[in-house]
């Protein structure tokens, strides 16, 4: 597969979840009979467009396939008067990028560790049970769309309800949710996020709960470093750099969400 050649971390149901959610969004490039490159676009209402799983086979570099499948994604999110383009770019990718019109945003670092079982402070109280969390579903994807700066909704829910991912929600005595993490499984390690919280203590409340779900296993997370308290709590000393991501943009950022609450994001291929 072309994502074991380049070493990613995805599983088969991170693309059939973006085929569910985007079908038309998904585009594979052929060459003389065999598959060479893939790219996906979702789009978030008509506020932004998110491109992922760009991958092109290493003997097919170079051939402009990987910026054929982005303009052809481009296109698609414009047919659907999508007044933005947004994607994680590595440093490798982003010269092809700034080409097509992107400009940076802001920083990401995927940093690894292994998990372990640490307490968590009493407050804020931890929802995490499926039957818990069916409940408060309706306000946590309500509390999301300001900080992601669109309804990504149709991302959540199918997250939510996968049962290989563990989901967490952080309430409040009155019940208003605060924050939010999950963690999914990957081909060579977990993945916590999305990552979402109203300040450093939800934020590190999620954290330590995410992290005793997978005692001893290792897991990549992508630190949102516009958000100073997620380094904080996720610190080079402890957590290794894997690789730098810059977020980027195409076109007016009329919606560019509230950075300041993301520790973590969703995932390159999502946001």
């Amino acid at each position: 597969m072309l994502k074991d050649i380049a070493g990613w971390n995805q599983l088969p149901a991170d693309w059939e979840r973006l085929i569910a959610l985007e079908p038309e969004g998904c585009f594979v490039a052929r060459y003389d009979g065999r598959d060479v490159g893939t790219a996906t676009v979702t789009a978030y209402q008509k506020r932004f467009g998110w491109v992922g799983m760009v991958l092109v086979h290493p003997d097919m570099r170079r051939k402009g396939i990987g910026t054929m499948l982005l303009r052809h994604g481009i296109r698609y999110l414009e047919r659907k008067d999508v007044t933005a383009v947004k994607l994680d770019a590595t440093a490798a990718g982003k010269q092809l990028y700034l080409t097509l019109g992107f400009a940076d945003e802001y920083l990401l670092e995927r940093r690894q560790g292994r998990g372990e079982t640490v307490d968590s402070p009493a407050d804020p109280s931890i929802v995490s049970t499926r039957s818990a969390l069916s409940g408060v579903l309706d306000r946590l994807c309500e509390y999301d769309g300001p900080v992601f700066g669109a309804d990504r909704s149709r991302v959540l829910r199918r997250l939510i309800a996968e049962p290989e991912v563990q989901s967490a929600v952080a309430v409040d005595s009155y019940g208003a949710i605060r924050g939010y993490i999950m963690v999914r499984y990957g081909s060579s390690r977990h993945y916590i996020g999305p990552w979402v919280a109203d300040n450093a203590d939800v934020g590190r409340a999620l954290w330590r709960w995410a992290l005793s779900r997978i005692p001893g296993e290792p897991f990549f997370v992508d630190v949102c470093l516009a958000n100073p308290d997620a380094d904080g709590i996720v610190p080079r000393e402890f957590f290794p750099l894997q690789r730098q991501l810059i977020r980027m943009v195409r076109g007016e950022n009329r919606y560019p969400g509230e950075s300041r609450r993301v520790f973590g994001i969703a995932g390159p291929e999502m946001g």
